[in-house]
């Protein structure tokens, strides 16, 4: 679901026509919250790439945890 939010909201950014945006990616998004992932996901792609915009690649980062932050400036200088 995170996937066809992520590509919706993409698109819907690219696209400010107004009243005329085109009922696919509104389809597409319903289909998701239906459960039907895979069809939405598809159909948002290829709404992207009529409308000439890049597609993001899939997101791993859930899975990988984040690297810790190291502190900048004196406090770097002393923890070394």
């Amino acid at each position: 679901m995170a996937r066809c939010q992520q590509l919706f909201s993409l698109w819907s950014r690219h696209n400010t026509d107004g009243y005329s945006k085109p009922l696919d990616p509104r389809m597409a998004m319903e289909d998701c919250q239906k459960g039907n992932y895979a069809s939405g996901v598809a159909t948002l792609k290829r709404a992207l790439e009529r409308a000439r915009v890049a597609i993001p690649p899939t997101e791993s980062a859930a899975a990988e945890p984040a690297a810790p932050l190291k502190p900048r400036g004196e406090k770097r200088r002393q923890s070394q």
